[in-house]
C-alpha cells in the first residue's frame, strides 16, 4: 500500500436491503480507495440479512471496506459475534468503538444514537454524556450512525434528531470530516469553520433509494 497516494472515500448509509442497488463510482487507480458503510444495511439484521450485506461487501473492490451497525441491525447488538462473521466472509472492517489510520489519516466509529423505540445502539443521555467524553481525543474522518444535534439531522417533521452529546464532542475534538446517517430526510452536506459533515442517508424518508453515494478525496 502506497501510503503517499491519496485517499478517494465512498460513503453511504441507511440502504436497508436495498444495497446492491447503490451505484457506487469507479475508484481512480492512482488513489487509495475506502468504501464507508455507516449503518442500517438492514430492517432488523436477520441472517438473510446479514447474508445479504456480505456479499454485497465482498464484491466491492475497495482497498479497504469500513462500516458500523445502526439501530435497525437489532441481532448485531444481540449477537456481537455476527460483526466477526461480516468482517471474516467480507473482508470489510467494523469499526464500531474502534480506532484506525489510513495512510495517516485517524479514523474512529461509533453506531450509538439517542433512545428513540426499542432499537439498537441506543443510549440516554446520561450514558451518551460518558460515551462521548471518554472516546478518543485526536480523530481526522469521524464516522457515526446518528447525526450531532442541530446538524442535519430534522426528520419529516422539522424536529432535530441528533445527539447533543455527539455535537459537544464533535466541536471538541473538531474531525476534518464526519459522516453519519439515520436521519433519512436530512441527506446533504454542511460545513463550519473546523469541520464537513456529511449526512450519506441513501434512502429517503419512503424508504426509497434516492440519494447517491458521496464521494470525497483526501
Amino acid at each position: 500500500m502506497d501510503k503517499t497516494k491519496k485517499l478517494h472515500i465512498t460513503m453511504l448509509s441507511d440502504t436497508h436491503n436495498s444495497t446492491h442497488d447503490a451505484i457506487i463510482p469507479e475508484i481512480p487507480t492512482d488513489m487509495t480507495s475506502v468504501l464507508i458503510h455507516a449503518g442500517d444495511f438492514s430492517f432488523t439484521g436477520k441472517l438473510t440479512e446479514i447474508q445479504d450485506f456480505i456479499a454485497w461487501m465482498s464484491d466491492q473492490p475497495h482497498e479497504h471496506k469500513l462500516w458500523i451497525p445502526g439501530n435497525h441491525e437489532l441481532s448485531l447488538e444481540d449477537f456481537p459475534y455476527n460483526i466477526e462473521v461480516i468482517d471474516n466472509e467480507s473482508g470489510a472492517t467494523c469499526i464500531h468503538n474502534k480506532e484506525i489510520e489510513i495512510n495517516g489519516i485517524k479514523i474512529f466509529g461509533s453506531s450509538m444514537t439517542p433512545e428513540f423505540g426499542n432499537w439498537a445502539f441506543m443510549q440516554s443521555k446520561t450514558q451518551a454524556e460518558r460515551y462521548w467524553r471518554n472516546a478518543p481525543d485526536e480523530v481526522d474522518l469521524l464516522v457515526t450512525h446518528g447525526p450531532p444535534r442541530g446538524i442535519l439531522d430534522e426528520n419529516r417533521a422539522g424536529e432535530p434528531c441528533g445527539c447533543p452529546s455527539l455535537l459537544n464532542y464533535v466541536e471538541r475534538v473538531k474531525p476534518k470530516v464526519h459522516c453519519f446517517g439515520h436521519i433519512h430526510e436530512s441527506y446533504g452536506s454542511y460545513t463550519n469553520e473546523d469541520t464537513l459533515f456529511y449526512n450519506v442517508s441513501t434512502m429517503n424518508r419512503d424508504y426509497e433509494i434516492a440519494n447517491d453515494p458521496v464521494v470525497i478525496e483526501w
